[in-house]
């Protein structure tokens, strides 16, 4: 299975340090957000303490692939998964589209993935989520 980023949703790591902010705060959440965006650091240290497992934080975005595969290799990557979603686009071709929650709890959890999909699913979470990619493969704090 060949999986490739095409699309994802703006400064993620942003987005989820403003969700985290934003259930333990009085402000709106486009106030939380404009501060946190002039405070680079201070959103790696709201994401070093972040636990994995707080996963509504982690659903406030998109990530969007195309996957070279098989129906098999579609239907494993459903079947570990639910909330991918996926569209056929021809034969071989598909879209998927999924949040970091998604990766993070199939990349976590050490889900049964079709071979090469975790590759890609890690390279695309580094690429996005740095942060949150250094927690997945255990070089967080």
């Amino acid at each position: 299975m060949k999986v490739r980023l095409l699309a994802s949703t703006p400064e993620v790591e942003l987005l989820v340090a403003t969700a985290m902010l934003t259930t333990s705060s009085e402000e709106k959440p486009s106030d939380i957000y404009a501060s946190l965006r002039e405070r680079k650091e201070r959103v790696r240290k709201l994401l070093r303490r972040l636990i994995l497992k707080h996963g509504s934080v982690l659903e406030h975005n998109r990530l969007v692939f195309l996957a070279e595969a098989s129906e098999h290799e579609i239907l494993a990557l459903l079947l570990a998964h639910r909330f991918f979603e996926v569209s056929q686009l021809g034969e071989r071709k598909w879209l998927l589209s999924c949040n970091i929650r998604t990766l993070v709890e199939i990349l976590s959890a050490g889900a049964e993935l079709p071979e090469g999909a975790r590759e890609a699913f890690l390279n695309a979470l580094r690429q996005v989520a740095p942060e949150l990619w250094q927690k997945v493969v255990g070089r967080g704090s």
